[in-house]
């Protein structure tokens, strides 16, 4: 009977130890395949495999945890989650980190460096700081590139606490549901007079190159285009000529990207082909942008010869039309670092450009440099917060002279992941609130500040005219009164934590609240229509209370804060359609905290109004 028994518990045992190599045959297959994708830069697919592993048993290998850190990093949208993950993995890091090893269970120093670029990127400022030191800390040489590269983001992340503090001011435009879709939408470029607009949609398999014409004021229904230049899903708008007819484009796949070109005639544009070996290398040749007259191509580059990996180039074109051999922008446009996307104002005297140096508040931030007399370049200056972000900001086609602007945003309340936006820009604060004030009343057009002071000034001489002969007494102006307001912030589905955009707009209250210590205020915290009762009057509840604890975490006191639930009793658009269908553009608003001011009854401090569009109003 023993020896029965001996012979049953060593099959068990055997057949135990074999189904447990299998299985973890199958886990480092699932390992494998997530390591070929992150190779691949397939980052949304390689996430989903280590999910898997994480899933599995695996959620406090710091291994499993630094890769799911990095893709989400380099996925738009998505940067914040990383957070987590990378915080479990610099827990356990080392030196002999093998790399694509399936038994490895730490990560490298380097989760400490992606770990500051991830708080950067959520403006946890002081955090980044500490993270990116602490990875100073751990390399062997302090003199080293990646030293450097660290030391920059910490002043980047001063840079950027001095921006907050000195936002510029703009208005900006969804450019509405004709342009922007369900899926991620950007790369906007226009034609001088903006009647002719091209961009990108990132459809399911591809990313396609989309057209539209402004007729009457209004977007036409857009055409995808990706079938005429005959690309295949790996073509992107670079830039318009200034009448629209040409479109340059830059072709890339993982290994290479070249600059082509499409004609527009007789109502369709023709299949794109590829610029003369001048600007097509080896290399990665990323963006081309055409000067307003024609003459001069500017496009990046990590040719041989640069001052860092991407430089900007100029080519002229000769008599023949064909372009010449490129020069280098030099040391004044050109850093260490990279510098791609270069874009021309409307006279061709400004340089508009994405780069990781200069001034810079995180990642990279978009600069402009004025053409001087000489043909030399003058410093470039940063475009400002909330412009740059603290994030990658890589793409802003100017018109106008970078009065006006067209950018992709992520945003609380975008028809998708990324939308198309039109900007206005502001020299100052009066011009600002004097545009917001046109925009209330219904103006539609709103006039240029310098325009708005020589209307002022003929007033002004015929008033003179009138009473030359008469005493003038002189006018002492009021003073300004800065004008504050409170913005409401978004929450995802069946979600109460706060998005990078939610926190962004909470430090800005924060510093209201800081320069006026008597301001108390009322937080309220809604829902959409989908849960019981019970359910989203807790979710609201909860919603309201990460605005109060992430406000505390700003200095701002409780006593100054009350908090209400709402739950789904108050919403501001449709949840669903008239034919009871699911709406969840609508929805996607209702999903809020709004802030009210308790006390004291405060002339500039405002609410800001919620914009809903009109088929999405309550009726």
């Amino acid at each position: 009977m023993k020896k029965i028994l001996t012979i049953i518990l060593t099959c068990l045992l055997t057949v135990s130890l074999s189904f447990s190599q299998e299985y973890q045959e199958v886990l480092r297959e699932i390992f494998l395949d997530a390591e070929f994708f992150l190779m691949d830069e397939s980052y949304v697919d390689a996430m989903l495999e280590y999910k898997k592993l994480y899933d599995r048993g695996y959620e406090n290998n710091a291994n499993i945890n630094y890769r799911m850190g990095m893709c989400y990093l380099n996925i738009p949208g998505e940067k914040e989650k990383s957070i987590p993950y990378l915080e479990k993995a610099v827990q356990n890091t080392t030196a002999k980190y093998q790399e694509g090893i399936f038994k490895e269970t730490q990560s490298p120093y380097d989760a400490w460096l992606y770990l500051g670029n991830a708080y950067r990127i959520n403006n946890e400022l002081d955090k980044a700081v500490q993270a990116y030191q602490q990875f100073q800390k751990l390399l062997d040489d302090p003199k080293s590139e990646m030293s450097k590269y660290t030391t920059q983001q910490i002043t980047s992340c001063n840079n950027a606490r001095a921006a907050m503090d000195n936002p510029v001011y703009y208005v900006r435009e969804n450019l509405g549901e004709m342009i922007n879709t369900e899926f991620s939408d950007f790369n906007p470029i226009v034609s001088t007079n903006e009647d002719i607009l091209v961009f990108m949609t990132s459809l399911r398999f591809y990313d396609a190159v989309k057209y539209a014409r402004k007729e009457n004021g209004k977007w036409t229904e857009p055409v995808n285009i990706t079938p005429e230049i005959q690309s295949d899903g790996d073509q992107y708008a670079n830039c318009l000529s200034k009448d629209g007819m040409e479109l340059y484009l830059n072709k890339e796949d993982n290994f290479n990207s070249d600059i082509y070109y499409s004609v527009y005639r007789d109502g369709r544009w023709d299949k794109s082909e590829p610029l003369n070996k001048n600007i097509n290398t080896r290399y990665w040749e990323s963006h081309g942008a055409v000067s307003p007259d024609g003459k001069y191509l500017f496009f990046a580059s990590n040719r041989k010869g640069g001052f860092g990996e991407m430089d900007i180039y100029v080519s002229q074109k000769d008599e023949l039309g064909e372009w010449g051999v490129p020069v280098n922008l030099g040391p004044a446009i050109n850093t260490e670092l990279n510098e791609d996307n270069p874009f021309l104002s409307q006279d061709g005297k400004i340089l508009y450009f994405a780069s990781q140096g200069h001034y810079n508040i995180g990642g990279y931030d978009i600069f402009y440099s004025e053409q001087m007399a000489d043909g030399t370049w003058s410093k470039p200056i940063n475009l400002g917060y909330p412009i740059n972000t603290t994030d990658d900001d890589l793409f802003f086609f100017p018109v106008g002279n970078g009065k006006y602007g067209y950018q992709a945003l992520f945003a609380d309340d975008n028809y998708g992941s990324r939308d198309v936006y039109r900007f206005q820009l502001f020299e100052s604060e009066a011009e600002y609130h004097r545009t917001l004030e046109q925009l209330k009343e219904g103006v539609t057009e709103v006039i240029p500040e310098e325009e708005l002071v020589e209307e002022v000034e003929e007033v002004v001489e015929e008033v003179m005219e009138e009473v030359e002969e008469e005493e003038v007494q002189e006018v002492v102006p009021e003073p300004e009164v800065k004008i504050f307001y409170l913005r409401a912030i978004f929450f995802a589905f069946d979600d109460y934590s706060l998005t990078s955009q939610a926190k962004t707009k909470l430090n800005n209250l924060a510093d209201i609240m800081k320069s006026i210590p008597e301001l108390h205020i009322l937080i309220i915290g809604h829902t959409d229509a989908i849960g019981s009762d019970n359910y989203n009057m807790e979710l609201s509840k909860k919603r309201a209370n990460s605005a109060v604890e992430y406000l505390k975490t700003r200095g701002i006191s409780s006593d100054r804060m009350q908090i209400k639930a709402m739950g789904e009793a108050s919403h501001i658009a449709i949840n669903n359609n008239a034919d009871g269908s699911d709406n969840p553009d609508g929805r996607k608003l209702n999903r809020r905290v709004e802030f009210k001011v308790v006390r004291p009854d405060l002339p500039n401090v405002k609410i800001e109004p919620i914009p809903v569009p009109d088929n999405l109003k309550i009726k």
